[in-house]
Order: C-alpha cells, then structure tokens, then sequence
C-alpha cells in the first residue's frame, strides 16, 4: 500500500510539473503570436488533449518499447514509471496552457507600455507570472487529479499505480470491498478538487489577443520568445505529429487496415452506437434540465439547483421563470465527481447495483454501458450548453415570454439558433469522450458488446502493433466521421 502510493503520488506530481512548465512555456509563446497562428496552436493543444490515451502510448512504445525501433541509439525503456510521466505530460500540457492564455487575455496593453524596462524575465516575473498565479494553481491542481486518476497509460504500461491496481485487484478476485478501500485516494482527489474550484471563476482563451502581439514580442524580448518557440514546437510535434506520424508511416498499417475493418464490423457498430446515443442523451438532458419557463414548483426548484440557475422574477400570472444563467451549485459540483474518478469505480459501483437477477436484462444489455457513459459524462456536457447558453441574448428571451411562449417554443425559437454552435461543439466532445472510452465499460461490458477502444486497448497488452495502428486508424475514421457529414449537409444548404 505505501509502495503504491508514492508510486501514484510520485507520477501524479512529476508529471504535474512537467505539463505545467510545458504549458507555461507554450502560452508564452503563443501569446506573442498573432492571431491566425494563435487559432492553429490552439488547434494542436485541443488535438493533443483530445487524442487517445491508448494511441499516444502505442506511439511511444513503437519507439521506446522493448523492442523499439529507436532503443538501438536512445536507451530509454517507455515501459516505467518515468515513461508514464513522460506521456501523462504530453497529454495532459494543454490544461495550463488554456488557462494561462485565459489568465493573461484579462492584460491590458496600457500594463506592458507603462514601464518600458518590464522586458525579458522581469516581465515575468513582474506581471505574466502574477496575472497567471491563480490560473497556474487551477490547472496544476487539476492536471494532478487528472494524471492521478488516469487508468488507461499505467494499465498499458503495467506500472504500479492506484487506477491500474484497482482494476487488476477487482478482475482477478472481484473483491469489491478491497477494491473500493483501496482506491479511497482516487475519489479523495477529485472531493478535493471541487472545494478547490467552488466558487472560482475560470477565463475561457480568446482567438483575439487582449494584448497586440507585436507589442508583447517587443516586450518580452526575442530571447524568450525564442526560447519558448524551441519548446512549443517540438511539444506539438512530439504530443500530436509524432503519434499521428507513427500511425501514418508505418507500411503494415496499410496492409492490415482492410482485415481489421472486415473483422471489426461488430466492434465498429457498438463504437459508433453507443458514442452517438450516449451523446445525444446527454445533450437531450441538458437542455432539458433548465427550467426555461414554468411555474417555481418544489420539482423545479430542485431541478434548477442541479444545474446552478437562478430565478429571473414573476409574470403577472404569478409565474417563476428560470433562466439558464449558472450559479455557484453544490449540487452541480457533484456531477463532476464520476467524470474526475477513475472509470473502474464507476464499473464497480454499477456492478454493485445491477448485477442482480431482477435486473439481469438490463445489466446484459447495452444500457448498462450507456447509463455508465451519461453518467461520467454528464458534466462536460452540461457545461458546454451551459456556456452557450451564458451568452444567450436575454432580452430576446424576455420579449419571447411576454408574447407568451412556451418551454418548446423558447428554445425551438429563441435560445436554440442562438447555443446551436456550442450545443454542437458540447456532443462532439462528449462523442470523442464515449468513442475513446476503455475504463468506464471494461468492466461492465456485455456479451457482444466490444468497441474498438475495448478491443485496441486488450490487443496492447499482447504486442500487436500493426493491427492496432490499423484499429486506431479506423477510430480516428470514426471520430472525423460527425465533420465530415456536418460539411456535406453544409455545403448542399448552400448551393440551394
């Protein structure tokens, strides 16, 4: 248990340290980039932060496995505790870097202009660093929950952590007790976590810069800004070109792609189904758990406390309305517990529940997974309409209940063309989320029920790399699939 412990402690924090300087050294870079270079790193960030775990780690072991093609000249073995460092930082850098950069859109270009000698380290040291304190804090917090509470690298990696012994401890005895008291650390964290951030505003990046690139160039000075580009780039090219790279020039990729698309027609049904279907219910929930008019009944009251809403005032008819404007909620912070934890926790407390012979239909059926996805993921996607929704027009609401709309009508008519980019932008995450995902379901999963995650993730641990290039490039097929479509509706509404 001690040993076990520093181990977690130890990769948790070391990578922690890692990402965040990382982070940093890319923020500063990208904010003295202009704007259209700006957007492409922003790009990168959210790719490498959107990648599969379980891709990134076969890049890395494909060269610095036990046989990798690069030990021959480089002698590090990936398969460790500092290889599992290694990865969790480059996957886990663009967390401090959007919340740097969201941190220093708040500096206003009279703060760089009215001392010309805050140049270089000074101007780091004097006002970035300051600006960005609390930022930093936020992210190297959550950035620390979230490598502690990852499964998937140390799983494929067979170290010895807390999210991976857990799961071992469970599917070799299926002692669920020992289980859970083993992993009181993974769900301590993310409580913790959530004290951390009630009541804490959080600043979103913005494409536009606060400050004029040239002006924070000239201030910073070329040393530093060259110095951060030296680390920024090879970051992106190590945590998104690499594995993409890897996955594209591998010749055998190619010639198992046919086979493993032939033989995972099943696999692929089950990833696209549940991924669509669990995405759509929690979009469905979230624009459903509002409140957006009626009467303030017990129900609703206690419905608009989940999601963080606030009352806008009466009708004349003695109506409460609620609007979608959140507020600091206890309750709301709860749903971000199941998504901070380690799946194989939220496995367990499912298998505890469901398996049962009453429930038996449903506990072999694909609800059991999609239950277990839209309740990890509920809070990523309730946040993302949320936000939409923050920046809806509130007097178009307004003037919409004094002509006497209703519910259906206020947001068919009112909010929806105005949320519709973010509720989009919301599902496709949370797709992305349920595509990729190995640890909620593995030990949930139903006869039949295998996804290309679940299967890419048991083939890992035998060493098939090329079939797994090939499943992964047909993952990544999948999870483009929503674009492509979407710009196909697209570009036929505008030739008509």
């Amino acid at each position: 248990m001690k040993t076990l412990l520093l181990n977690s402690l130890g990769v948790s924090s070391s990578a922690t340290l890692l990402s965040v300087c990382l982070g940093f050294l890319a923020a500063l870079w990208a904010a003295g980039l202009e704007a259209r270079w700006r957007k492409w790193l922003l790009a990168v960030a959210v790719m490498a932060l959107a990648l599969p775990p379980f891709l990134v780690t076969n890049c890395w072991l494909h060269y610095l496995g036990t046989n990798g093609v690069w030990r021959g000249w480089l002698h590090l073995n990936i398969v460790s505790l500092g290889g599992a460092v290694w990865i969790l930082g480059l996957m886990t850098w663009p967390v401090t870097f959007l919340a740097v950069l969201g941190a220093w859109s708040r500096v206003q270009p009279a703060q760089l202009q009215c001392d010309t000698a805050l140049t270089g380290h000074w101007l780091i040291r004097g006002l970035l660093g300051p600006a960005a304190g609390g930022a930093l804090a936020n992210a190297a917090v959550l950035t620390f929950v979230l490598t502690l509470n990852n499964f998937s690298v140390p799983a494929i990696l067979q170290v010895k952590i807390f999210p991976a012994e857990v799961w071992v401890l469970f599917n070799t005895t299926f002692d669920t007790a020992g289980a859970l008291k083993l992993s009181w650390p993974l769900v301590a964290g993310p409580l913790l976590l959530l004290i951390w951030f009630f009541g804490r505003e959080i600043p979103w990046p913005r494409f536009q810069e606060a400050v004029p690139a040239k002006l924070f160039r000239q201030q910073l000075g070329p040393a530093w800004f060259l110095f951060s580009a030296g680390c920024a780039i090879p970051l992106c090219l190590l945590s998104v070109g690499l594995p993409l790279f890897e996955l594209a020039s591998v010749a055998r990729t190619w010639t198992e792609l046919p086979g493993a698309i032939a033989a995972g027609h099943s696999a692929m049904r089950n990833s696209l189904f549940l991924a669509v279907a669990s995405a759509t219910m929690i979009l469905l929930i979230a624009l459903g758990l509002g409140g957006l008019s009626g009467k303030a009944s017990p129900l609703r009251r206690l419905r608009a406390r989940w999601l963080g809403v606030q009352p806008l005032g009466c009708s004349p008819g003695r109506t409460r309305y609620w609007n979608w404007r959140p507020v600091s909620s206890r309750l709301g912070l709860l749903l971000w517990v199941p998504f901070l934890i380690p799946g194989v926790l939220l496995g367990i407390g499912l298998i505890s529940v469901f398996n049962r012979p009453a429930l038996a239909v449903f506990y072999h059926s694909a609800g059991i997974v999609l239950l277990a996805f839209v309740v990890r993921y509920l809070a990523p996607g309730l946040a993302g309409v949320a936000h939409g929704l923050r920046g809806a027009d509130r007097d178009l609401a307004d003037a919409a209940r004094l002509e006497g709309a209703s519910r259906w009508q206020m947001l068919r008519y009112v909010l929806w063309p105005q949320i519709a980019p973010q509720a989009a932008a919301a599902w496709y995450v949370v797709f992305l989320l349920c595509l990729w995902d190995v640890e909620s379901m593995i030990l949930v999963v139903p006869p039949g029920g295998e996804t290309l995650a679940l299967r890419i993730f048991n083939l890992l641990h035998y060493g098939h790399n090329p079939q797994v290039n090939a499943l992964c490039l047909t993952l990544l097929g999948l999870a483009v699939a929503p674009l492509a479509i979407w710009g196909v509706v697209k570009s036929l509404w505008a030739t008509e």
